[in-house]
């Protein structure tokens, strides 16, 4: 099972009125002003579900590892790529997740169940975002009496997850329970190429394999010197689309340098460059 995660996230309770926000502001800054009154965790496990070909749905699950029930809403949004931008659509119908909405008790957990409510063609892989949004709950603080003004804010978790559905004949996901030659898993297939737009210089990673890619630990590589550029995650490739990076000033890039990164949790991978004077 992969390492679930855990989000924390800080609750302030607040009698603070509307005309406080500019003050709040100025206690953000200088951190003296605010009172922090809670703690919640919630753990989400896996952080990388697939539902695959011959899966109706896929589990994920919720924990509330606060000492207060948490509730949370989730929903699934359609995730394409564009324009190197990521674009997603909030009124997709082919995937759901269920229930919609729900209460953890503290301490407990909370099956989210994955329905694919539509079959993917042969072959092809479709991506999407989980969100996982808190709902606040009303400030029991509120009605408390007080001769203390409490200037505070109520941060609220977010969480976005990926979730890619396969048709048949395509899978990405290594599988214990399952017996298949890891040679036939799908496997993006990378090129790129450093483009100049106004003052700024840009990595474009385009994929032209059936399967996503996530690339993370990126360097450039001069006969062994390496120049990093991205230490953790840099972004996804979705199949047939392209993504773009701006490159800083303080990377240096030698003649004919090698694109190493890390790929789908595959470290070390060189990325082939596109040929000269290519358009993808």
């Amino acid at each position: 099972m992969n390492s679930p995660i855990t989000i924390s996230v800080s609750l302030c309770r607040t009698r603070a009125r509307r005309s406080a926000w500019l003050a709040l502001a100025t206690a953000i800054a200088s951190f003296a002003s605010l009172h922090v009154c809670a703690a919640m965790s919630v753990m989400i496990w896996p952080i990388d579900p697939v539902i695959e070909s011959a899966q109706r749905a896929a589990a994920l699950w919720l924990e509330n590892r606060d000492n207060k029930p948490v509730t949370l809403q989730v929903r699934v949004l359609g995730w394409r790529e564009a324009d190197f931008k990521d674009v997603y659509d909030e009124d997709q119908d082919r995937v759901a997740g269920s229930p919609p909405m729900t209460t953890v008790p503290p301490g407990k957990r909370q099956l989210i169940r994955l329905t694919r409510l539509a079959d993917v063609a042969p072959g092809t892989e479709e991506a999407y975002r989980v969100l996982i949004d808190e709902i606040p709950q009303p400030d029991e603080d509120a009605s408390s009496p007080s001769n203390v003004v409490s200037l505070g804010v109520k941060f609220q978790m977010h969480y976005s997850i990926p979730l890619f559905v396969y048709g048949d004949g395509l899978w990405r996901k290594e599988d214990s329970s399952k017996r298949r030659d890891p040679a036939t898993a799908g496997r993006p297939i990378l090129h790129w190429h450093v483009a100049s737009e106004g003052s700024k210089r840009w990595l474009v990673l385009s994929n032209h394999g059936p399967v996503h890619a996530r690339i993370t630990q990126v360097a450039f590589d001069t006969n062994g010197s390496r120049a990093e550029f991205a230490d953790g995650l840099l972004g996804y490739v979705l199949p047939g689309a392209q993504m773009r990076w701006a490159l800083p000033n303080t990377v240096k890039l030698e003649t004919k340098p090698k694109l190493i990164a890390t790929v789908n949790g595959k470290t070390d991978v060189e990325i082939e460059s596109a040929p000269a004077n290519t358009n993808q």
